[in-house]
Parts: C-alpha cells; sequence; structure tokens
C-alpha cells in the first residue's frame, strides 16, 4: 500500500519550487551582468569611428520643436542620412526656416506643419496627415519643451497647464499616434528629450522640473511595457542634457560647467539613435555627480547646489521668458 504524501510536505512543495526558480534566475542573472559589464566596458573604450551604427537611409523622422534650436540641427542631421524629415512646432516662420536651410543643403525631402502640441485632437489630426502625406513615421523625437523660470507662488495656473501639456502630456499623445504602426512591424525609435533638470529639482523649475522627471518616469515606463509583452525591436532613447546654449535659459550663467552647444546636443542625439543607446545625459560629468543627491546629507547637497555650485544664483539671472525648445 502506498503511503500518502504528508500534508506538510504539499504545502512546502511550492515555497520550495519558488526558491529554485529565484535561485534558478539569480545565477542567470549574475552571468548576463557581467557580460553587459564587459559589453558596456567595451563600448567606452572602443573609438566612436569603429562602431556599427544603424542606418537610417529613407526612414521617416519626425520631429517635435523642429523649427529652431537643436531641433533643427536634428533636422539637418538626420537629412544628411538620407533620412526624410518631418517637423512640427507651433511657429510657420520657423518651420519655414528650418525647410529653407534643409534645402540650401541640397536636402529636398522634408515636410513641416504647424501644430500645437498642447493640444490632443491638433496632434491626432496632423498625425493622420503625416502618414497620408509622407508616410508611418520610424523615429519619433520628442523635442519641443516650455520653461517659464519663476518661483512656484508667482506661476500662473494657465502657465502650470500649458507647461505640463507641452512638456510631457503630448508625450502620450504623439506616443498613441505612431506606436500602434511600430508595435505591428515590431520596429521603431522615440526619443525622449527630458533634462538634467528632471534629474535634479532647480530653483524657479517647479513647473517645468516637475514634468521633466514626469518625461522620465513615462520614458522608463514604456520602454518596460514595451520589453515586456515582446517588441524588443522598439528603440526607446532618453536624452537628458544640461542647459543649452539656446536662448531657452538666456541670462543663465552656470558657474561650474558651462553650458552644451546646440550641435553637441544634436549630435549627441543623433549617436544615441544610430547606437540605440538607452540612456545619454549630458555632459558625461553630469550623469557622474547625479548619484550624489541619493548618498550624501540632505544640507550637505544644499550646501553643494547653494555655495559650490550657485544653481539659485545663476538661475534667478533668467530672462528667456516663454521660450520654447528643447532642454
Amino acid at each position: 500500500m502506498n503511503n500518502p504524501t504528508p500534508p506538510g510536505l504539499l504545502h512546502m512543495e511550492k515555497p520550495l519550487a519558488a526558491f529554485c526558480q529565484f535561485f534558478l534566475d539569480l545565477i542567470v542573472f549574475t552571468i548576463k551582468s557581467i557580460f553587459y559589464i564587459a559589453e558596456s566596458l567595451y563600448y567606452t573604450i572602443l573609438p566612436q569611428r569603429f562602431r556599427k551604427l544603424k542606418n537610417i537611409s529613407g526612414q521617416v523622422v519626425l520631429i517635435t520643436g523642429g523649427g529652431g534650436g537643436v531641433g533643427r540641427l536634428i533636422a539637418l542631421n538626420f537629412a544628411r542620412l538620407e533620412a526624410r524629415i518631418v517637423i512640427w512646432d507651433i511657429n510657420q516662420e520657423a518651420i519655414k526656416t528650418t525647410v529653407d536651410l534643409l534645402a540650401k543643403h541640397g536636402f529636398n525631402n522634408c515636410k513641416g506643419y504647424v501644430v500645437d502640441i498642447s493640444d490632443r485632437e491638433q496632434i491626432y489630426q496632423r498625425a493622420a496627415q503625416v502618414v497620408e502625406d509622407v508616410g508611418h513615421v520610424d523615429i519619433l523625437i520628442n523635442n519641443a519643451g516650455i520653461v517659464c523660470c519663476k518661483p512656484f507662488w508667482e506661476l500662473h495656473d494657465r502657465v502650470i497647464l500649458n507647461t505640463y501639456n507641452i512638456n510631457i502630456i503630448s508625450h502620450y499623445w504623439t506616443a498613441k499616434a505612431f506606436l500602434p504602426h511600430m508595435m505591428r512591424q515590431n520596429r521603431g525609435h522615440i526619443v525622449t528629450v527630458g533634462s538634467v533638470t528632471g534629474m535634479l529639482g532647480t530653483y524657479g523649475c517647479s513647473d517645468y522640473a516637475a514634468t521633466k522627471y514626469a518625461c522620465i518616469g513615462f520614458h522608463e515606463s514604456l520602454l518596460t511595457d514595451l520589453k515586456a509583452h515582446g517588441y524588443a525591436q522598439i528603440q526607446m532613447s532618453l536624452v537628458c542634457p544640461y542647459y543649452i546654449n539656446t536662448g531657452m535659459f538666456s541670462g543663465v550663467k552656470p558657474r561650474l560647467v558651462p553650458m552644451l552647444e546646440p550641435q553637441y546636443v544634436a549630435d549627441r542625439i543623433e549617436g544615441a539613435v544610430r547606437r540605440n543607446e538607452v540612456w545619454c545625459v549630458l555632459p558625461n560629468s553630469i550623469r557622474l555627480l547625479t548619484p550624489l543627491k541619493c548618498l550624501l546629507p540632505a544640507k550637505m547637497c544644499w550646501e553643494l547646489m547653494s555655495r559650490v555650485i550657485r544653481g539659485p544664483e545663476s538661475m534667478m539671472m533668467f530672462q528667456g521668458r516663454g521660450r520654447v525648445a528643447a532642454g
């Protein structure tokens, strides 16, 4: 006669199986981690000219805020790679200037659309028009942004809402408009232009910094959604630049790290797309400093920010009210 399994053992089987699975997952994670660290070190040491870059010839690249600043330079960079360029901007004259600039360099495959990206329905309408006129978007670069730079108590309600609508809510609508086709093809690329301000709160930016924090959360969560559901070939790049010398932060004079030049930022965004970079902080020195916020005492961080870096003091010199650009 077979002895029945003791009731206690039945209750132990599932926890034991779960532990074994966890242990196996930990081993696989460790092995892969060693490989990924080695891969990262290899690409860090390898000169850029020897790295394999993605070919984007013939692909449709849509750039929000492409009428000026970094957006215009991104458009020119991708046009040189024989991509088909689509510019979205709220300023008709700025769009014309970008289109004319590309044409001057011999790139006539560029179309511009006046779009108020704070308006969801207008985004959907223009997206449908782009698909009809040019084709489905392969690379979406959410570059547009706006900054006001005032202490919280001086911000009008409409300014706060507008900052959110442009800097982050619009990303939901552009992604909803163009991501479904990317999912059907399991191919595409989405670039989110965030900001270092989205990693470190900044004086006068309670609205702006919060939207850039949100950009990081949105981007990383969307990346997780896509990977978890098998859309591994849809690439996503999060770019967080320091202050850019475009006029968006006109008057601000950082003490230690100079403002980034727009062409440098445009080149790095192009490189992030062609190398499928997931996380890109500009400059690299800032990427090394940001973890200190979580490691150092809060009072020490404030002393570093106010006395050594003098962040609030430099931001108080801001003169570029209501600028729209990246950064």
